[in-house]
């Protein structure tokens, strides 16, 4: 039931009271969705940009066997070549135990990233972290992807990579190597 607004003393206070509510909403929807929720196995729709704090990033890090953050932004060229050959791929590697997961670092919030992740299909999450993930995860310069394993970065790739230099750089990436 949504109170009136005849409950708070001025409109400013029920503006308040509002965006309280939808906060906390949206952070536990984010907080399920990242930690509870797995990718989808097969095709499906578009993923929707979704922000996520830093604090929900590093957990979805830590949580990670293998898997690969594709940093990028909607404004950035080499990304938009780059990212239909992460679309395929996916569909092939997401059977193999690699997992993708999209990082906007748009400063324009979520919503400039998704007309990008609709026109290309893109079924990986796709989390909008913006200027201060650039900051803390090294996101700079882009396109980039950041390889984790076991919860640990890896390795780091900088530019925009054809179909073939990314199925060999993944197939490298997921043979079991030797101690």
């Amino acid at each position: 039931m949504i109170p009136s607004l005849s409950r708070y003393d001025d409109w400013r206070h029920a503006v308040a009271h509002f965006r309280a509510v939808a906060a906390t909403l949206v952070f536990y929807g984010l907080a399920w969705a990242i930690l509870v929720a797995a990718p989808p196995a097969s095709a499906g729709p578009p993923s929707i940009v979704t922000p996520v704090p830093l604090r929900d990033l590093d957990t979805l890090i830590a949580q990670t066997e293998r898997g690969v953050l594709v940093a990028m932004a909607s404004w950035c060229g080499p990304c938009k070549a780059e990212l239909p050959h992460l679309v395929k791929l996916h569909k092939h590697y997401h059977g193999q135990g690699l997992a993708l997961y999209g990082v906007s670092v748009d400063f324009a919030g979520a919503q400039a990233m998704q007309p990008m992740v609709n026109r290309f299909g893109v079924e990986f999450p796709v989390y909008w972290v913006g200027e201060a993930g650039v900051e803390r995860y090294g996101l700079n310069p882009i396109p980039m992807l950041v390889f984790i394993q076991n919860g640990r970065v890896v390795d780091r790739l900088q530019g925009a990579h054809s179909e073939e230099e990314l199925r060999t750089i993944f197939d490298n990436f997921l043979t079991p190597r030797e101690p």
